[in-house]
């Protein structure tokens, strides 16, 4: 069985912009290497989810690992926690964080606070405390991310489709991505006790920690400066760990992941996979491909039998700053680092976990291209969302990705 190697461009997908001459990102970038895989493979489109749902990354990559998004899915809060190294216990809730701006009325300025780069100053003011039976931890994350981990105390365990226990507070899926409306308060998911006590103390931390973060001497500083203060913690993806089948026992492949952004590290560790740290790897726009493809490669090499990698940078500029010069820069960095794989002699996909349209600074339903180099060869002569629709794969569902994969590998 040939080895596989699967990479997943978040946010690979986009849509024609005006200032591109209608074209996208894709279209438009220099990318030889993309292109000579492409032609030596067979292409297709792809939705990770139905074309009805918003496509969240933790969802689609659940999907296009073969996992049920609503039924296998902890809440993104255990990923980001796992993905950091934070330890997370039966009976312990995990929350995804935003550290973010409000003003004086809780009306959310911007969600990731000016594009904060670092948190770990804002992290220690706040990152112990107690309400009532609960124990609050804090742990910092990427850039405005953080994990929050709840202990102590009586817990729920009834799971609504994003959320355990307690609603999102974020008002990024419910009302407006970009910021504008006003934090939304906790609710109980159910109506037990416990979860009413949990939203009711998670409403009083997120007060007290605001209080304190709008007091912090860093904030004061920042606003001298003409900076947005970091003064909020937005949460959302509360959940527990649940069981699920590793991805060896559900496929019979020794699996790896080489990513640098902590939710992707958080999956691929919900799923068994070894993570493997690797110099450079930061989750952002100036991440090392040429290390990450080389340790994949090596990973394949040295006797696993599936790598997992994971690229962050399309999706960063398109959803912060809707910035499609930068995309297109991203993917031919991309593409440079890519040149070796032209001779790899496993199986190599390349697809999308979500579109992330520029002009929308959002994710949206559009389909993704998706790229299988093995046997079969479409002599496509590009990878774009246009060229894409014109090979022999088709459109296919997230969870078809897998099994194709393997089949490639058994048949080739």
């Amino acid at each position: 069985m040939k080895k596989i190697l699967l990479i997943i461009f978040d946010g690979l997908a986009d849509r024609p912009i005006k200032e591109l001459g209608d074209k996208t990102p894709l279209d438009v970038a220099k990318t030889p290497n993309l292109d000579r895989l492409t032609f030596l493979g067979a292409i297709g489109t792809q939705n990770a989810l139905s074309k009805k749902e918003y496509p969240t990354s933790e969802e689609s990559h659940f999907e296009i690992f073969g996992y049920e998004h609503i039924g296998d899915m902890p809440g993104r809060g255990v990923l980001e926690a796992l993905g950091l190294g934070v330890p997370v216990g039966r009976g312990e809730l995990a929350l995804r964080v935003n550290f973010a701006t409000v003003d004086e009325n809780l009306k959310v300025l911007d969600p990731r606070a000016g594009n904060i780069k670092d948190n770990r100053s804002f992290s220690e003011l706040v990152k112990e405390e107690k309400i009532n039976q609960f124990n609050f931890r804090l742990y910092p994350g990427l850039a405005h991310r953080a994990a929050l981990v709840v202990s102590g105390g009586p817990v729920s365990s009834a799971i609504n489709h994003h959320s355990t226990i307690v609603t999102d507070t974020d008002p990024h899926k419910a009302k407006n991505h970009l910021g504008g409306d006003r934090v939304i308060r906790p609710s109980a998911v159910d109506n037990k006790a416990e979860s009413v006590l949990t939203a009711e103390a998670l409403w009083k931390y997120q007060l007290l920690t605001h209080n304190k973060l709008n007091s912090f001497i860093e904030n004061k500083v920042r606003k001298r400066q003409g900076l947005l203060p970091v003064n909020f913690l937005l949460t959302r993806g509360a959940g527990f760990k649940k069981e699920v089948d590793s991805f060896y026992e559900k496929y019979k492949l020794n699996a790896a992941c080489v990513a640098g952004a902590p939710l992707y590290k958080g999956i691929a560790k919900y799923f068994g996979m070894d993570v493997v740290d690797v110099p450079g790897a930061t989750g952002g726009v100036d991440t090392n491909i040429d290390a990450k493809v080389k340790k994949s490669t090596e990973l394949l090499r040295s006797g696993y039998d599936f790598v997992f990698m994971h690229l962050k940078g399309a999706d960063v500029v398109a959803e912060e700053d809707g910035d499609f010069e930068a995309k297109i820069k991203f993917f031919e960095k991309a593409d440079k680092a890519f040149s070796d794989l032209t001779r790899f002699q496993g199986i190599i996909c390349i697809t999308g976990d979500h579109a992330t349209p520029c002009i929308l600074k959002d994710h949206s339903a559009d389909e993704v291209p998706i790229l299988i180099v093995g046997e079969k060869s479409d002599q496509v002569q590009r990878f774009t969302e246009k060229e894409s629709k014109n090979g022999s794969l088709g459109h296919i569902k997230g969870k078809e990705i897998m099994p194709k994969l393997i089949n490639e590998a058994k048949n080739v």
